[in-house]
C-alpha cells in the first residue's frame, strides 16, 4: 500500500469518526435515514486487516448492535421492515442481512446476535454448501496470503507484496480487474491450479454445510434467504437463465429446510448488475422482498418496488462501527447524490 493510500485511508477513517461522535450523522439522518434501514455483512473475523480487510471484525459487529439498541432502534425480520413502512406510526428499525453462508455467522455473528436479541437473514447460494461455486474471492486471498510473489497471468500483472500491507493493497486492484468484467472471473481458473488452490477446500473452511445449515435455521433469531444457485452476476445471464438460477435455489433451500423462503438477495446486487428484469422475475417466483447493494434507507415508497431494497454494507476493517453507523443515518446515499434524492430506487432496464 503505498503512502498516499494509507494517508487516504487515514483520513476517511476520521472522517468516519466525526460523522460519528459529532452527532453530524444524525443530523443527516433527519432527510435521509427513512424509517429503517438494511445492513450488508458477509464473513466475520476477529481481525479482519490479517485476512486483507475481508470480513466484519466482530466487535464492531457488536458495537453497531449496541449503538442500534441504545438509539433507540427495534432490530426486526424482513417481513416486520416491511410492515413498519406500511405504518407511519411505526419505530425506526434496522434488518441484519448476512450474504453467502459463512460459517462465521454461526460461531462469531450468533453468540453476539443472541446478547442483543437481534435476529438476522442469512442469504444462502445453493453452490456455495454444494462446494461448486466459483469463490474467486476466496481463492485470490488466499493466493496474496500464502505467497509473497503473485503473477496473475490474465492480468499480466506479478505483484510483489511481503506484507500484509501489499497483500491488502493487490488483493484489491486484482478484485477491482474482476469487478470490470465479470466474465474474468473464469479465467482465474488456471491461476488458482498453477498455485495448487482448491476452491472446494477453501470453501469446506469457510461456509456452511447442508446440515450445519438445517441446524442454524432452527435458531429462533435467524431466517435463511435465497441468493441464486451459481452465485453469478445475473445480469451476464438471460433471462430464461436467471429464472432457472434463482428458481433451482428456491427449491433448494425449500426442500432442504422443509420450510418457505420468501426473501432473496441479488449476487453483485450493484445498479450495473441487477434492475427491473430480474426483480421483475423475483416478483413472478413469489418472493416477498429482494435486496440490492444500492446504498441508501427504506422510506415508504419503497413498499412499490420491495424487490430493488436498498441495503447499507456495513463492513469497513478501519472502524466497522463508524462505518455502519454513518450507513444508518444515510450518509453515504446523501454523498451519493451530492444531497439529491434520499429515496434510492433502482429500475435499470
Amino acid at each position: 500500500m503505498s503512502l498516499a493510500e494509507k494517508v487516504k485511508r487515514r483520513i476517511k477513517t476520521l472522517g468516519l469518526r466525526a460523522l460519528r461522535f459529532s452527532g453530524a450523522s444524525s443530523l443527516v439522518g433527519s432527510i435521509y435515514g427513512g424509517r429503517g434501514v438494511i445492513l450488508m455483512y458477509h464473513d466475520f473475523t476477529e481481525d479482519p486487516v490479517a485476512q486483507l480487510d475481508q470480513g466484519c471484525r466482530i466487535e464492531d459487529f457488536d458495537a453497531t448492535l449496541g449503538y442500534l439498541r441504545r438509539s433507540g432502534r427495534d432490530i426486526v425480520t424482513l417481513d416486520e421492515a416491511l410492515q413498519r413502512l406500511a405504518d407511519p406510526k411505526a419505530h425506526p428499525f434496522a434488518v441484519l442481512t448476512f450474504d453467502d453462508g459463512y460459517r462465521s455467522n454461526r460461531d462469531l455473528a450468533l453468540p453476539v446476535m443472541e446478547r442483543h436479541g437481534a435476529p438476522a437473514t442469512i442469504y444462502v447460494p445453493t453452490d456455495m454448501v454444494n462446494r461448486t461455486v466459483n469463490a474467486w474471492w476466496l481463492g485470490l486471498r488466499h493466493l496474496f496470503l500464502e505467497r509473497d510473489e503473485v503473477t496473475i497471468e490474465p492480468m499480466g500483472v506479478r505483484y510483489h507484496c511481503p506484507d500484509i500491507a501489499s497483500k491488502t493493497a493487490a488483493l484489491r486492484r486484482a478484485t477491482a480487474w474482476v469487478w470490470q468484467d465479470f466474465h474474468r472471473t473464469e479465467q482465474l481458473a488456471d491461476t488458482f491450479s498453477a498455485h495448487g488452490i482448491s476452491l472446494p477446500a477453501l470453501l469446506d473452511d469457510a461456509a456452511l454445510n447442508e446440515q450445519e445449515l438445517i441446524e442454524i435455521d432452527r435458531h429462533p433469531l435467524v431466517e435463511i434467504g435465497a441468493h441464486g444457485t451459481t452465485h453469478r452476476a445475473l445480469s451476464l445471464i438471460e433471462a430464461e437463465g436467471v429464472h432457472d438460477d434463482i428458481a433451482a435455489n428456491k427449491r433448494f433451500l425449500e426442500s432442504t429446510l422443509q420450510r418457505e423462503v420468501a426473501h432473496f438477495a441479488y449476487p453483485y446486487g450493484a445498479p450495473s448488475l441487477t434492475g427491473s428484469r430480474e426483480a421483475d422475475i423475483v416478483r413472478d417466483l413469489g418472493f416477498r422482498s429482494a435486496v440490492t447493494t444500492e446504498p441508501g434507507c427504506l422510506f415508504p415508497q419503497h413498499l412499490d418496488q420491495p424487490f430493488l431494497l436498498p441495503r447499507q454494507n456495513a463492513e469497513y476493517a478501519e472502524d466497522g462501527a463508524s462505518y455502519a453507523v454513518c450507513g444508518i443515518h444515510g450518509v453515504f446515499r446523501a454523498m451519493a447524490t451530492r444531497g439529491g434524492n434520499p429515496v434510492a430506487h433502482m429500475a435499470k432496464a
